[in-house]
């Protein structure tokens, strides 16, 4: 799996809660693959990741693989476009020392500390050269009579303050709750409303007015608790297509959590990038097959062949209309791109169509398999159409059903023995 560990028989343990439950499709493969040569045959499997900083889920073809050809360049040179970011709810909601959040600074943020933690953070972010937007704080009721919250219209008036001896933009987040109304008198913090258009359009001005962006998309840092959790997504397919959103891990809490934590969330080398996975496949592959020994058990020095190439992937990039959009000609250049820097310029792919969303994406997969359109690759690229093969349930994991997932992998399977042959 990623290529990082050693090899071993594929086998499916009986454990649901074992990682490598639900991967008959691998093992069906493997056993008709295997059938075909005399030689050994090894299964590198490059799947999801779930390093702390990335977003969990599934991989984009049209942003996380996207290949040089079509624009993929983490460029670890850059920096932020712009950044989004607020602090205050946590640092106005009484603690008591009890609390496992408890700072050691009071039961809550005084005024003057959330001052100068908030000069200390907004000097650390423009040294990224990001354009700054500070999302006022939101309204924070008064608290029970013995566990008092803090005043967050003291706290506004001295961020604006901060903001604007610093040229930062202000986004009033907190206007939009009119008083007396959601969380001005309800202890819910997240009684805010929809924030999510105001935050997108802020961000486009931003963007508008920036005079250099990041290529092919500019990055947005969203920096916050669970208020700004609460407009991401929304945020986030808001600008699909116009730009890369991300959010620091976990939950933003206090200004004093920010002061902690700033420097390691400004770090965008640590968020995967524009391309990053393409590249980390490139590298794994080839890392894999110059240190053969460390993962294969009892090679012995026979050399190795890269023989072919199995994508099924899509998910991501069918819940996003731009990506969607792109799928067939990254999905061409993939191809072409890994062919290039695998030093495979022949290599076999078969590629597996599922309909996901809309169905675009099953069809763009459809598309590259067809010689008549694609005739250079013509006897080498095959699309194994998988949407026969299901019985009902989730397609994204061929419905959870085992005859579906062993026929599945017979196809794709018999698809790759087909181009082996007539290589």
């Amino acid at each position: 799996n990623n290529t990082r560990a050693p090899g071993r028989p594929l086998g499916i343990p009986d454990d649901p809660q074992d990682p490598r439950y639900g991967v008959a499709a691998n093992l069906m493969f493997g056993n008709v693959i295997g059938d075909t040569f005399e030689e050994p045959v090894f299964l590198m499997r490059f799947a999801t990741k779930h390093p702390i900083w990335f977003m969990r889920g599934s991989r984009s073809l049209g942003h996380d693989y996207l290949p040089p050809s079509s624009g993929g360049d983490p460029d670890l040179k850059g920096s932020w476009d712009v950044i989004h970011f607020n602090w205050g709810v946590w640092d106005a909601g009484y603690k008591d020392p009890s609390s496992k959040y408890y700072q050691g600074h009071g039961n809550t943020t005084s005024v003057e500390d959330f001052e100068k933690n908030l000069r200390t953070l907004v000097a650390r972010m423009k040294q990224t050269g990001a354009t700054l937007i500070w999302a006022s704080v939101t309204p924070v009721w008064k608290g029970e009579p013995d566990q008092p919250n803090a005043d967050v219209v003291a706290y506004n008036a001295v961020a604006e303050k901060v903001m604007k001896e610093n040229g930062v933009i202000i986004d009033d987040l907190h206007a939009l709750v009119p008083k007396g109304t959601g969380s001005w008198v309800d202890p819910n913090v997240h009684a805010v409303g929809n924030l999510a258009p105001q935050v997108t359009e802020t961000i486009l001005a931003a963007l508008a007015s920036r005079k250099e962006s990041t290529k092919p998309l500019p990055r947005v840092l969203l920096i916050g608790d669970s208020i700004t959790g609460g407009y991401q997504g929304a945020v986030m397919k808001n600008l699909d297509g116009k730009a890369a959103v991300y959010k620091n891990p976990g939950n933003a809490e206090s200004t004093w959590t920010g002061l902690r934590k700033i420097d390691e969330w400004l770090d965008f080398r640590q968020y995967l990038q524009n391309g990053q996975e393409y590249l980390e496949l490139v590298n794994g592959i080839k890392d894999s097959l110059a240190q053969f020994d460390r993962f294969c058990p009892g090679y012995q020095n026979q050399g190795v062949e890269l023989a072919g190439l199995v994508w099924m992937q899509g998910i991501a990039d069918s819940e996003s209309p731009a990506q969607t959009a792109a799928y067939e000609n990254n999905l061409a250049n993939l191809i072409r791109d890994l062919r290039k820097d695998l030093d495979a310029p022949n290599l076999p792919v078969v590629v597996a169509a599922l309909k996901m969303g809309d169905g675009k994406i099953h069809e763009a997969q459809m598309a590259v398999g067809d010689a008549a359109k694609y005739p250079e690759f013509a006897g080498n690229v095959k699309t194994v159409d998988i949407q026969p093969f299901l019985r009902g349930g989730d397609p994204r994991t061929l419905g959870n059903n085992a005859e579906t997932i062993l026929e599945v992998g017979e196809a794709l399977a018999a698809a790759m023995q087909e181009l082996l042959k007539s290589k």
